[in-house]
């Protein structure tokens, strides 16, 4: 088994909160964004992250739009993910004097920025401008990948030292926190490795995440990244859960799947980003019930790995979100109120922040006669700390029984709903969970 580094404190606290400008505000800009900072803050959240701000193409080719892109209906070339100036603003979001407010503005809020990184491949114009950066077919035409757009070559010298300035420019220009990778794992490691090295040489508290599945390569978490996505938890196991009543067993088998690669690796723990609020608006998790979604929360904050939340989560927001839209056209329904939910997300991050066990222990799923319905886990630290978490995402009152519960006699119940107890068996309502702590 692959032993990668040692995760910082500042990565286990982390808890990532994500901003698709698109759907952030009717406005769409970082000035509007600006000013919902507190909100963000209010959730506990540490990290704000931002969907990608520079320029994307705007070729009305459709010949070099993706087929998702396509399917959307709306019939605007500009995709975030396209990139065609991977150096300036998009005027779309803002200035540079914008993103200065903005991140200064979540600095004083204590929240750290991280940019987002799109370097498996480009929009047309950027490959007709720099055709020495992207890979050719015989006839020089653009190679496609399978989003139909020009696929970066990392064969060539000259390209690496191009986006390794550019990894360097926004930490040395406005002094960003961290990076998110796009589809990272499809870039070259060494060439992470090396890009990760020349910006810790001036901050070594800098933080990457790389979306890139942490089975698929666990050596992304040796030198090069702090965490990486677990898109089989969040697209797959969340989904197959909320919409289709499956076993929580498949939880477990992707978290044994993640830890039978690597010890010690760091994932995100979701229920939604901007992907699937754009791809699956019918089945956005929040739809289904607010109270499996809070839940489902539950469960993320206490595994092992990083928490994650997409913009909208503090409203129970279930509007239809599109990163191809056109400014004003969906975004977050802000019409209720956020305070009940605020004070679920503080107490959790408080919770994730604070508990030993939940913070450095060790996962082990517990198994018992509910083990369709009732997730059980334990963190269990070396020196004895423990907490456990049951959470109810299955049908009907449900019932937990479990010797670990004799070591539970004037435990601190840290949060609850739905919960009876008697003895060494707690009944747990349809979507209710329990956290308890050992004394």
């Amino acid at each position: 088994m692959l032993k990668v580094k040692t995760p910082t404190d500042a990565v286990r606290k982390a808890i990532i909160y994500q901003i698709h400008l698109r759907a952030f505000t009717k406005e769409g800009t970082l000035k509007a964004a600006e000013k919902y900072l507190d909100d963000v803050a209010a959730t506990g959240a540490d990290i704000v992250y931002l969907c990608p701000i520079v320029m994307s193409d705007d070729h009305p080719n459709k010949a070099y739009w993706s087929e998702r892109q396509k399917r959307s209906g709306i019939d605007n070339p500009r995709n975030p993910y396209r990139q065609m100036d991977y150096f300036a603003i998009d005027p779309e979001y803002g200035t540079e004097a914008d993103v200065h407010s903005f991140i200064k503005a979540a600095h004083d809020r204590n929240l750290k920025v991280m940019f987002d990184l799109v370097y498996m491949h480009a929009g047309p114009t950027f490959g007709m401008k720099y055709p020495q950066y992207v890979k050719q077919n015989k006839d020089g035409t653009p190679k496609l990948n399978e989003y139909n757009f020009c696929t970066i070559d990392f064969d060539k010298p000259e390209l690496r030292e191009y986006l390794w300035k550019n990894m360097l420019y926004f930490v040395e220009k406005f002094g960003i926190d961290a990076y998110r990778c796009d589809v990272g794992g499809a870039v070259p490691l060494d060439f992470w490795e090396e890009g990760v090295r020349r910006i810790k040489a001036i901050r070594p508290d800098f933080i990457m995440l790389n979306e890139n599945e942490l089975p698929y390569r666990p050596e992304d978490q040796v030198y090069a990244f702090d965490i990486n996505y677990s898109l089989a938890f969040l697209q797959h196991a969340m989904q197959l859960i909320f919409a289709h009543e499956a076993p929580v067993s498949v939880l477990e088998n992707v978290w044994n799947k993640e830890h039978s690669k690597c010890e010690g690796g760091m994932v995100l723990r979701g229920i939604e980003n901007h992907d699937t609020a754009n791809d699956n608006y019918y089945g956005r998790v929040e739809k289904f019930s607010h109270e499996k979604c809070e839940a489902a929360y539950v469960l993320c904050y206490c595994l092992d790995g990083v928490p994650f939340l997409y913009n909208g989560c503090e409203y129970k927001d279930y509007a239809r979100h599109s990163i191809f839209s056109l400014k004003g056209t969906y975004y977050i329904d802000r019409s209720s109120d956020p305070a009940e939910r605020f004070a679920f997300f503080q107490k959790l991050a408080e919770l994730h922040r604070t508990e030993p066990a939940l913070l450095y222990g060790n996962t082990e799923f517990l198994h018992h006669e509910s083990m369709d319905d009732i997730c059980a886990i334990a963190r269990t630290t070396e020196d004895g700390a423990q907490a456990i978490c049951l959470v109810n995402l299955g049908r009907g009152t449900k019932t937990f029984t479990h010797d670990i519960l004799e070591n539970y006699v004037g435990e601190k119940l840290v949060m609850r709903r739905g919960m009876t107890r008697c003895n060494n068996t707690i009944i747990l309502e349809q979507y209710g969970y329990a956290v308890l702590i050992k004394q």
